[in-house]
């Protein structure tokens, strides 16, 4: 893990649904200040629902914590209504590109500023946004509904820079893209990190791409983390290899049947 200071940490945190679901069992967590950190997982893991005890967004689908604490930037945020915490600068990117159909490009952005004011600070912003993303200045009165599926993706990460995020949590950017898109996507991603410093939480199916651009990743299976650490050291783990990027030692691919699941972790975060 990084040397910086966590902007998030979660502490053993439980999830509930309907009161009687338990989803997650323990989950700990940090995002350090102004790095990306991976979520990995299988379908049905809890990687989207962790994301949304960060958000608030829990309370929409009966859900809540029930244990553990989530901090951010030193406070703690789990009891706080989602938009409580979005005014506190933490944005979920929900997957399956959630755009206002019969709003056009620009105003689906315009949006995302209504939290940051109006005027200038509202049209700094907007160019900011077109110069990591010159298709949406091309197309900014494209109507959402009939924009593609890559330009639909960079609208909502678009929208979230609107409002000057000190936390950005994406869920699954790549779902549903071609291979070139996801890489255009992905790079302007690393690029927004590197040059806005802002700190990243990343749910990804795709393993091998998250592990490129991610220096640190936690794997969650069945609620709970059974692993995590330098993004590098993950790649080479065999059980990682096997069950994820779906390689023998020899290279040859597995079936999915065929791979058994990786170790659990001895030591369990606190």
């Amino acid at each position: 893990m990084s040397s910086k200071e966590p902007i998030l940490q979660l502490h053993n945190i439980e999830v509930k649904y309907h009161e009687v679901i338990l989803v997650l069992k323990g989950v700990s967590i940090q995002v350090p200040e102004g790095e990306i950190v991976a979520l990995l997982g299988a379908n049905g893991a809890g990687k989207s629902t962790t994301l949304k005890a960060i958000s608030g967004l829990l309370k929409h689908e009966d859900g809540r914590v029930t244990d553990g604490a989530i901090e951010f930037m030193g406070e703690q945020i789990h009891r706080k209504d989602a938009e409580e915490i979005a005014k506190r600068g933490i944005f979920q990117i929900i997957e399956g590109r959630r755009v206002f159909e019969h709003l056009t490009l620009e105003e689906n952005l315009r949006v995302g500023g209504h939290l940051r004011g109006n005027g200038r600070q509202l049209r700094d912003r907007l160019e900011m946004v077109y110069s990591y993303f010159p298709r949406l200045k091309e197309k900014r009165n494209l109507t959402a509904g009939f924009a593609s599926g890559g330009e639909q993706q960079m609208c909502v990460i678009g929208r979230a820079l609107m409002a000057s995020p000190r936390l950005m949590l994406l869920d699954e950017p790549s779902m549903g893209l071609a291979p070139l898109l996801i890489k255009e996507i992905f790079e302007i991603i690393q690029k927004l990190n590197k040059e806005e410093r802002i700190p990243i939480l990343l749910v990804e199916q795709n393993v091998k791409l998250a592990l490129t651009v991610a220096p640190y990743a936690y794997v969650m299976e069945n609620g709970r983390i059974v692993m995590d650490g330098p993004s590098d050291v993950l790649r080479e783990n065999p059980d990682i290899r096997d069950f994820y990027l779906g390689l023998t030692d020899l290279g040859t691919r597995k079936s999915f049947r065929s791979v058994k699941h990786y170790k659990r972790r001895k030591r369990w975060l606190t």
